[in-house]
């Protein structure tokens, strides 16, 4: 039996049952926790819907799913989670335990009976998850690669891991007298070298780009601690950043970018290199690099060394979804 509840609707005795059944799960990951959707959420209220799909059984709840959808389509696509947000990871999150497998079973039937045919379902999945279950259902898969980097190694084997020419670009920052700290966001200015980078690669590469608002509302540390801002300093200047994420035991590159004007001072490369000691330091076990969907990203990326771990994009659309949507787009041509 599935049950829905509006995520900006969610009592403190729901966000502490799915915290504990989170902290319970093999899903344990930062994209999956409810405390970071409900700033998504009042961010995205008057355009996107965010739920929470909670599975029980005789009043045992046995996981959930953050799910989101357009307000106001015709047809609906449920996200999980809604990409604009940048949170790209997402999924049934069930506790560990013997029946796992069949308990997510049960609840992607579940999904498709209460959506309906004339919703679908897209999601992202987290790194590495088991698909077998979504195969024997009919959910139709398609996969891409995430770079994981195991940061458990010494400092030593871990740079020995990297590419030469990526040594050669860290060594050229350290040449260039580039220094990087780390803050942890606590107030908006924390982020404002942030958003003004960013806002200049936006600009030059046509990524969407929301308001300062939204970036700081996720990367807030006031409620649970859970993000630092690298920043690259050159002369005084700051020059090139990264935000990351962390949960448990992986810490993600999230966003970021080099001024335009200092792309070839090569503060990127010695950023990245900064992020892998600190998770070696800190008992980190995963630094995750967020995707290898862009080639030249992707080259640059494995030159860091780790292994790359599939990510997988799923989708359901029931026949009635499919039908509708091919109807609307003859209407939509016709006009």
């Amino acid at each position: 039996m599935i049950t829905s509840k509006a995520i900006s609707k969610l009592t403190d005795s729901d966000l502490e049952l799915c915290h504990n059944l989170l902290m319970n799960s093999p899903d344990k990951h930062i994209f999956n926790d409810l405390r970071l959707h409900l700033r998504i959420q009042d961010y995205f209220k008057d355009t996107i819907e965010g739920n929470v799909l909670f599975f029980a059984e005789k009043e045992n709840i046995f996981g959930y799913i953050i799910l989101y959808n357009e307000i106001a389509k015709k047809l609906i696509t449920y996200f999980s989670p809604y990409q604009k947000s940048l949170i790209t990871y997402g999924g049934i999150v069930c506790p560990d335990n013997p029946d796992n497998k069949e308990i997510r079973k049960k609840f992607l039937k579940e999904i498709i009976k209460f959506l309906g045919i004339n919703s679908s379902i897209y999601i992202k999945s987290l790194p590495g998850i088991d698909i077998d279950v979504y195969n024997s259902l009919g959910y139709n898969i398609v996969e891409n690669k995430t770079l994981f980097i195991n940061t458990q190694s010494k400092e030593d084997e871990l740079w020995e891991d990297i590419k030469n020419r990526i040594k050669w670009n860290i060594n050229k920052a350290y040449q260039s007298n580039i220094k990087v700290k780390i803050v942890i966001p606590e107030k908006t200015q924390d982020i404002d070298p942030l958003f003004n980078i960013y806002t200049e690669v936006c600009e030059r590469t046509g990524l969407y780009l929301h308001n300062q608002n939204y970036y700081f509302s996720i990367l807030d540390n006031n409620s649970f601690n859970h993000s630092l801002i690298f920043y690259a300093y050159y002369n005084e200047k700051i020059i090139s950043t990264m935000a990351v994420l962390y949960f448990d035991n992986i810490i993600i590159s999230w966003f970021g970018g080099t001024y335009y004007e200092y792309r070839n001072y090569n503060a990127s490369s010695l950023i990245y290199w900064e992020i892998i000691k600190y998770a070696s330091q800190n008992n980190f076990k995963i630094f995750d690099l967020l995707g290898l969907d862009i080639p030249n990203i992707a080259f640059y990326k494995k030159g860091f060394g780790g292994y790359e771990v599939p990510v997988y994009h799923i989708t359901y659309r029931p026949l009635g979804y499919k039908v509708k949507n091919k109807f609307n787009k003859m209407l939509e041509q016709r006009k």
